[in-house]
This record gives structure tokens, C-alpha cells and sequence, in this order.
């Protein structure tokens, strides 16, 4: 008998353990899983395999959202939802939706709010295959609204971008079949899933930046992850090899970023590997990332390292430019003030030159040229030029006195925000 009582306890702790919770404790407000500030909506949310970290395959017996505690839903109730497999993580468009026929309907009927929660027990349990993604989508039926605080009631967490795709509006229940074009969200709401069992380590987490295979990379780069629900810390290792650890060791942090305290190799990769601990448990298996850092400073970063033309036509091709500084500040000198980039200099002979800068194709880098006489000290306007957008071309001719040194700054055409300037051409042709 006292063995039947024990067994008896045992499955009744296991199945008071089979829920995953996924940042409950969150505080922000969005449209998911359902609107509540409009008659009708449809929401799907992708929740990655890894996210999820169930310790096998199993039946979902039930979710649970989290109310904003001013909110209320009493004509935001009636709803249906679905659950499915996907192999994707995002939606590529307002119209990517995940077609009904890969999604099975768990529940349908009128949901209540117990102690800031809505809890659903599904009439069919959900066969999760713990393979794929998972998909959680819910229809909202009722045509009256409820008027919020923050308009909309249930509490979300951001996650990878467009995790979410939801539409709402008030002209009619939405078909799942024909869902209209929707918005997509880079977050997903906080839940609980009721049936699956969780690893005994916490999920690894994911990387925000830099993003995987990303070149010039600051050389102190702020590395950022989603925060790993339960995690109390993270363990990050940076090497120059796969698998290395020769630039960070095992460097435990609290929170979701991390800046070396010591400057990367310039123009070098390296590998970055991110674990989350939770009560001295690490989560294992995690992926490993590689980056390239940036090439160093330019040489020509500072009007004083300004690189000479003497012959002309001149063409030099700017790759590091990405690694400019901006130095004691932007430009502003000219009425249109500019970011301070790279800079060249040329001695006039009271003729014309012409001055371009093309960017190589697909680039999307939007410079403006800045052209100066005087010192670098005591610069003097002489012309400034940000006619094209980003990729496009930008001209100048200039007449010329005899003489006189001409400086030229390439950089972002930004005048009260310092951006990285990125690879470019210029050419100085003598009329």
C-alpha cells in the first residue's frame, strides 16, 4: 500500500512539472495572442524547438496567457485555437501566413480570467513532435471590444524578429483559411504550456548580435542575446579557432549582453559560443557563432592623416572605412554638416578638378562629401555635395586657386547621429 501511495506521488509531481513557462514574468503589453482592442483577430506565433526545450515529444494538454492586471477581456472571450508544426521561425511577410491545414484545432468556446491568467485545457491534446517549430494560433469571435490602459491586454516578450504575424480589425471573424495581409511583431506572448516536460538544463539562448557569419565587427562588440527563461546567468566563450576559448573563457555574466574588456584582433575571426546557467545548471549542446572583426583605424581616419593626390587622375578605394572614427566630432563647418569620415587632400593649380565617389554594387552606403581649404585646424568651407541616396554616386567640380590645399572628408551624411561609413571609391580627375 505505502508503495502505491509513493508511486502514486511520484507521477502526481511529474505531472505537476509538465508545463514549460516561457517569460511569464514579463511586463509589456502587445497583440498576441489574441487583440483585444479590436472586434475581431487572428494571431500566429512561432515558438522555435529551441526556445521550447522539452525534454521529448509529447501531448500539449493545455496553454496559459498572462493578463496585464488594469486589463480586462469580458468582450474579448470568445475564442478558437490551433496549434501546429512548422519548420520556419519568422514570417517573411504580412502574408505568410501558415496555412490552416498544417494547424489542428485544440479548443473553441468562451475563456475566463482567473488571478490575471487565462488558462485553456484543450478538449484534444496536441501531439508535439518536439522536432519542428511550434506554432500557437488563436481566433478572437467576440464583436465588441474592451477599452484598455495600453489597449491591449496580454503580456508579451520581445523574440527573434517577426515572430508574430497578426491581423485585427472590425468588419468581420477572420476565415484561417483566407486570413487578409497582416502586421508581423518581433515579439511573442508570455505562456505557459501545459504537458510537455522541460530538460533539466535551461534552452541555450539566442544570439542577437552580431548575427552569425557577420563581418567588421567592432572591434568591442556588445553582444547580445535573448534573455533564457529561468536562467539566473550565461556563460560566453570567444576564441579565434572553432571551439576556442583563447580570447574568453568561460566569462560568467547576469545579464544579456557582454562587451570584452579587452579589444578584439583587428580583421580576424572568431568564434563565439553563449550557455545559460540556471541553479548551476548550464545548458549544453549550444550553437557556436563566427564573426570578423573590423580592419583597424584608417590611416587617413583624421584630416591630419589626410592621404595625398599628386597625380592625377587619382582613384583610391576605401575598405576600411567601416573602422573610421569619428573623432572629436561631426563636420560642420559648411551649412550642411556631415559625419567626419576619411580624408584626402590635393594642392590646387587654379584649375578645375573633378571629385566622385561610387560605392561598390548592392552597397547601400549614403556618404556626402565635404570639400574644405584652410587647415585642419581652422577648415574653411568650400562645398559639400549629397545629391544621391544610398549606392548613388555624388560629383563635384571645384575651380581651384593656385596654390591652395583642398581637403576632402567622405563621410555618412548624418549630422547629429556618428554612422559607420563603409566601403567606397574616389576619383580626382584634373579638368
Amino acid at each position: 500500500m505505502k508503495r502505491i501511495l509513493l508511486l502514486s506521488l511520484l507521477f502526481a509531481g511529474v505531472y505537476l512539472n509538465a508545463q514549460i513557462n516561457l517569460n511569464t514574468g514579463s511586463l509589456n503589453v502587445g497583440t498576441a495572442p489574441v487583440s483585444s482592442f479590436f472586434s475581431y483577430s487572428y494571431v500566429q506565433q512561432i515558438y522555435p524547438k529551441q526556445e521550447i526545450n522539452a525534454d521529448a515529444a509529447g501531448n500539449i494538454t493545455g496553454l496559459t496567457f498572462y493578463l496585464d492586471p488594469s486589463a480586462t477581456i469580458t468582450d474579448s472571450s470568445d475564442w478558437t485555437v490551433y496549434l501546429g508544426h512548422t519548420s520556419k521561425s519568422s514570417f517573411a511577410s504580412g502574408t505568410d501566413w501558415i496555412p490552416a491545414t498544417q494547424l489542428s484545432q485544440v479548443f473553441t468556446g468562451t475563456v475566463t480570467r482567473n488571478s490575471n491568467k487565462v488558462e485553456i485545457t484543450f478538449t484534444t491534446p496536441f501531439a508535439y513532435n518536439n522536432t519542428d517549430n511550434l506554432v500557437i494560433a488563436a481566433r478572437e469571435n467576440a464583436p465588441s471590444i474592451d477599452i484598455n490602459n495600453f489597449d491591449e491586454a496580454f503580456h508579451v516578450y520581445s523574440h527573434l524578429p517577426y515572430s508574430t504575424l497578426y491581423y485585427k480589425g472590425d468588419r468581420a471573424v477572420i476565415d484561417p483559411s483566407a486570413p487578409p495581409g497582416g502586421i508581423r511583431a518581433d515579439y511573442k506572448s508570455s505562456v505557459t504550456i501545459s504537458g510537455l516536460l522541460p530538460k533539466s538544463a535551461p534552452a541555450c539562448p539566442f544570439t542577437i548580435y552580431p548575427v552569425n557569419n557577420a563581418v567588421n565587427v567592432p572591434l568591442s562588440p556588445d553582444i547580445k542575446w535573448f534573455p533564457v527563461s529561468g536562467a539566473d546567468s550565461y556563460k560566453v566563450s570567444i576564441g579565434t579557432s572553432p571551439g576556442g576559448t583563447d580570447v574568453v573563457n568561460q566569462q560568467i555574466v547576469t545579464s544579456s549582453n557582454f562587451t570584452p574588456s579587452t579589444p578584439l584582433a583587428a580583421t580576424t575571426s572568431h568564434y563565439i559560443r553563449v550557455a545559460a546557467v540556471s541553479s548551476g545548471i548550464e545548458s549544453s549542446g549550444c550553437m557556436e557563432f563566427t564573426f570578423k572583426t573590423a580592419p583597424p583605424v584608417p590611416v587617413n581616419d583624421a584630416c591630419s592623416g589626410a592621404l595625398l593626390a599628386s597625380a592625377f587622375p587619382y582613384t583610391y578605394t576605401q575598405d576600411d572605412a567601416i573602422s573610421a572614427t569619428n573623432n572629436s566630432g561631426f563636420i560642420n563647418v559648411c551649412p550642411d554638416a556631415m559625419n567626419d569620415g576619411t580624408w584626402f587632400k590635393f594642392i590646387g593649380d587654379g584649375g578645375q578638378f573633378t571629385i566622385k565617389i561610387t560605392m561598390p554594387s548592392g552597397s547601400g552606403f549614403d556618404p556626402q562629401m565635404g570639400i574644405y581649404s584652410g587647415t585642419c585646424t581652422n577648415l574653411v568651407c568650400v562645398s559639400t555635395v549629397d545629391n544621391a541616396g544610398g549606392g548613388g554616386a555624388e560629383t563635384k567640380t571645384i575651380t581651384t586657386t593656385a596654390g591652395t590645399e583642398y581637403y576632402i572628408n567622405i563621410g555618412s551624411y548624418e549630422e547629429t547621429v556618428d554612422v559607420p561609413e563603409n566601403t567606397f571609391t574616389i576619383t580626382i580627375t584634373k579638368l
